[in-house]
């Protein structure tokens, strides 16, 4: 199988011929490509240079262009601050205050931000892979996102005081604000999937429970999450893509709420037990990760990273639907030892199945 029919195996939460692994490595590909970041997050043809060569290095199921968060605030009008060699910072929010929010127009990704450099990174990834190996987009949540167009400080500080003014002025502000960053985030992530990406999301960091409580997280995240994914799950499919929802932290307590957002993929954090997570939502939607980018892939050792990924497929593995990852980003100094031994460790997981059915597609896959 190639590694793309794996993944969307995985994707239908079935059997492949082995365990599709994809650790998300955006900055870290830069790093041992040899790319400094500061050029790669600025030019679309650096960027896929730099994924293809670590994926020429690696072998892993998916690519991804992908560096820091702000390219589509950037079309918004958020200023961000540039490095030679490191992520950008965002500088100054699009909107100074609520009062700002009714001046915001969604931006077009065809020409806006620096949304084009990671349209012409996916099309040429795509041109140079072929359709063997998945890319995937990136893709601020519409949370995450609406905090870079207010400032987070005053976003977290403006949900918390309309939690106490229900149906005011404020709360509509919000909820106006989340509609845009929602439609922006759909309006990128179609443009994605017409230059060839397999793989679209909602990266929502900070919604996360370690930054806002379930409750929160009900009322103002997962609504525009749902519509994301209500929006682009049709799209995707008639593609042959699939949609992914990644939030940072321990998000067990609104697992099933995540699997209601209709995302195809749950990419978790190591926080997350990942046999707790198979267990609740894993016949349902199909989960990625979690291994500790910090802990196992950057200070860890190869042996330390095989018994974790063992742990992982053994947890989550067994009846397909499931992507070995990393619970968030690569670190860019990761040693490609560590990212090497997890990568070996998913190939040898192999599916109990000898002649799995094709789909009609053409994909070899095993029904669980």
């Amino acid at each position: 199988m190639t590694s793309l029919e794996r993944i969307r195996c995985a994707a239908r939460r079935l059997k492949s011929d082995a365990v599709p692994v994809a650790p998300y490595m955006g900055n870290h590909g830069a790093h041992v490509a040899g790319v400094p970041i500061g050029q790669y997050c600025r030019s679309g043809a650096r960027m896929a240079e730099a994924q293809f060569r670590a994926w020429q290095l690696y072998g892993q199921d998916a690519v991804v262009a992908q560096s820091d968060n702000y390219y589509i605030a950037e079309g918004f009008g958020a200023e961000v601050q540039h490095y030679a060699d490191s992520t950008p910072t965002l500088k100054t929010p699009a909107a100074r205050d609520l009062g700002d929010i009714e001046r915001l127009r969604v931006p077009n990704p065809c020409k806006d931000g620096r949304m084009p450099v990671y349209l012409e990174a996916i099309r040429l990834l795509a041109q140079q892979l072929g359709g063997a190996v998945a890319v995937r987009a990136p893709g601020t949540g519409p949370f995450s996102l609406a905090s870079h167009l207010l400032g987070t400080e005053r976003f977290l500080i403006e949900l918390a005081m309309a939690d106490k003014r229900p149906d005011s002025a404020e709360e509509r502000a919000l909820r106006h604000l989340l509609d845009l960053t929602a439609e922006a985030l759909i309006r990128f992530a179609k443009a994605c999937l017409e230059a060839g990406a397999h793989l679209v999301q909602a990266g929502d960091s900070l919604a996360s429970l370690d930054m806002i409580s379930p409750a929160m997280y009900r009322k103002w995240a997962w609504p525009a999450e749902r519509r994301f994914f209500e929006a682009l799950n049709p799209i995707a499919e008639r593609y042959g893509a699939a949609t992914l929802l990644h939030i940072c932290g321990n998000m067990t307590p609104v697992l099933d709420l995540m699997a209601d957002t209709g995302a195809h993929i749950l990419e978790l954090d190591f926080k997350v037990d990942l046999k707790i997570a198979k267990e609740r939502v894993g016949r349902r939607v199909c989960l990625m990760g979690n291994l500790n980018p910090v802990e196992l892939l950057w200070r860890g050792t190869p042996g330390q990273v095989i018994r974790a990924s063992r742990k992982a497929i053994a947890d989550a593995g067994q009846d397909g639907g499931f992507i070995l990852g990393s619970g968030c980003e690569v670190p860019v100094a990761a040693p490609p030892q560590n990212i090497g031994a997890m990568i070996d460790e998913a190939r040898a997981a192999r599916s109990s199945s000898s002649d799995p059915p094709q789909l009609k597609d053409g994909q070899s896959c095993t029904k669980e």
